[in-house]
């Protein structure tokens, strides 16, 4: 009887003890408390099928919901691969290309879908290793050598976070020689310190045909290099186009409708416009005036939603502001890097 009180007095204390932790534990944050962001709704693209609405942003969480084609949903968050949806007092995750016709509910505050603001960038002075999560183990996504550079959103806990295609990518604070500065505004930007950057991955295997599609990031990047006075239209494809060989462009695989296809001049020239528009994006004197995406599928070197085609289609913007501006880019290891500058 005495042991049998003894064990009774010792859960009790346990239950005690768990219940004062769970009433100091800070509660996992309430849908009612996002702020909704865009309204949008779920892609017509596929009639028949209905799209999942997941508990985490990866597709081995649990289904919390389905969709059919056209069904209004609110977003509250927008990551590379996912958006995260209000669910009655949840918040769920959906691909991104399974939405369609996202719109700010406050035009004034809230970036263009899809903008992703840089902070930081660097050029490496030796190996950048971007790993899958922030921890050494685990998985290399792509090594950086020196002379490449690359861009980062933040830094948190002394890792800097980058987009590399359609997820997020971690560098070891520790392993770069400096983090520089991107302007906070446009009245900080200078001809040294830019008022906008982004970089996007491309493959690095040695075959004749990715050869030639780096020639023509290459070849794209420098014809993209150019100043731009206020009021100046950049016409992508007069500018770094035509994309023939007299120009300086090879054969290689090219995008339509999201599809590869090979053997076409200048393959690959809309990474450049692509990532370019995602810099452009970040700036709001710069007046996007005609873009296309690669149809339903996008470009899978972005995020969904985010690329501009050239070529057949074309990408078009002004510069709006009052002073000129410097267009830059750095092609090398996997990292197509542009960069925007305020000419003093």
């Amino acid at each position: 009887m005495r042991s049998c009180k003894k064990r009774l007095k010792i859960i009790l204390i346990v239950v005690i003890a768990l219940a004062m932790v769970n009433a100091f534990a800070p509660a996992p944050a309430a849908a009612a408390s996002k702020k909704v962001l865009y309204s949008a709704k779920i892609s017509t693209y596929f009639p028949k099928s209905t799209t999942n609405a997941y508990d985490i942003p990866d597709l081995s969480g649990k289904v919390l919901a389905n969709f059919k084609p056209g069904t209004p949903i609110q977003i509250v968050d927008v990551q590379p691969n996912f958006v995260g949806i209000l669910l009655g007092n949840k918040v769920a995750w959906v691909l991104r290309h399974r939405i369609m016709d996202p719109v700010a509910l406050d035009f004034v505050n809230t970036p263009k879908f899809g903008t992703a603001v840089n902070h930081y960038f660097t050029t490496a002075q030796a190996d950048i290793v971007i790993k899958a999560a922030p921890d050494m183990n685990s998985e290399t996504l792509i090594t950086l050598h020196e002379g490449a550079m690359v861009g980062f959103l933040d830094v948190d806990n002394g890792w800097a976070r980058t987009i590399f295609k359609r997820q997020y990518g971690y560098v070891d604070t520790r392993t770069l020689p400096e983090l520089e500065m991107v302007a906070s505004s446009e009245d900080g930007g200078t001809e040294e310190i830019p008022i906008a950057v982004y970089n996007s991955f491309y493959d690095i295997s040695d075959s004749e045909n990715n050869s030639n599609r780096i020639n023509n990031l290459v070849v794209g990047g420098q014809r993209l290099s150019i100043r731009m006075e206020p009021g100046q239209t950049m016409d992508f494809n007069k500018e770094v186009g035509p994309f023939s060989a007299g120009n300086g462009y090879l054969p290689a695989g090219g995008l339509v409708d999201g599809d590869l296809v090979f053997d076409v001049y200048g393959g690959g020239s809309c990474q450049v416009s692509s990532t370019l528009y995602n810099v452009v994006l970040q700036l709001t004197g710069l007046t996007v005036l005609r873009r296309a995406p690669h149809g339903a599928n996008g470009a899978k070197y972005l995020p969904h939603g985010v690329d501009a085609s050239s070529g057949g289609l074309n990408f078009v913007f002004r510069n709006d502001y009052d002073f000129p501006i410097q267009l830059k880019s750095h092609v090398q290891d996997g990292s197509l890097f542009i960069s925007i500058y305020k000419v003093l």
